[in-house]
């Protein structure tokens, strides 16, 4: 039965998702919209907007059993404010697959009424200087100087992976050179094994490597924000 929905999955998506929206990549159920495959389940994100009148809750729903529908059981206690931005990846009816970070850094992805969002496209030739800076996504860190050749640029990263055990710390690194397509900047370190895409939306860096880039568990896999971008409150 697994097997049999699996292959069903793509198909339902096909049916259910309008056609701005990304197409899922990997394979999963239709309806995921979970930590952890938010940017590999995609290859197109955007921007958007909570919106909604003055003290209006903008909720993210689950993608347990047969949700996400606008109903208690998949409603989760998380929302934003008219005005929050998110990254959006990909649609599943009149839903929108949604991350967000809260000023303190701490991210949530589920699905949020494609009513309750106003999406806009991020600028697809974004210039080299808006790659530039410290980009941060929990402890992994990645960050872009400009590179040896004239419209390059060079990327230095730093992930980890922290078991059960806080003496179990697994680790990996990038460091390559590329220039970017548009807003897209795909790596290779040279030996076949580490590659990365990075995508510019926005004030957002979405990445997305290969799972090779350093030890068991470790991956870059998420949305970045600039360090200086973080709000205080």
């Amino acid at each position: 039965m697994k097997k049999l929905f699996l292959r069903l999955a793509p198909i339902l998506l096909a049916l259910f998702a309008p056609t701005f929206a990304g197409a899922q990549e990997s394979g999963n159920p239709a309806n995921w919209c979970r930590n952890g495959a938010f940017v590999s389940d995609a290859k197109e994100f955007r921007l958007a907007r909570a919106v909604g009148g003055k003290g209006a809750r903008v909720y993210f729903y689950d993608d347990a059993d047969d949700c996400p529908k606008p109903d208690a059981k998949c409603r989760q206690k998380t929302y934003v404010v008219p005005g929050d931005a998110l990254v959006i990846s990909r649609a599943f009816g009149d839903w929108m697959c949604a991350w967000y970070s809260s000023a303190k850094g701490r991210e949530t992805v589920g699905w949020i009424a494609a009513n309750q969002l106003s999406v806009t496209e991020p600028d697809k030739n974004p210039p080299l200087a808006r790659w530039l800076g410290a980009w941060e996504f929990y402890s992994d860190s990645l960050n872009i100087k400009r590179g040896a050749k004239a419209g390059w640029l060079r990327v230095e990263g730093e992930a980890f992976w922290q078991g059960a055990n806080p003496e179990n710390i697994h680790t990996g690194g990038i460091n390559a050179e590329a220039a970017p397509a548009g807003n897209t900047l795909m790596l290779d370190e040279g030996d076949g094994i580490c590659k990365m895409t990075l995508r510019l939306i926005g004030d957002f860096l979405v990445a997305d490597d290969n799972g090779d880039c350093g030890g068991a568990n470790v991956t870059f896999d998420g949305v970045y924000r600039k360090k200086q971008a973080r709000r205080k409150r």
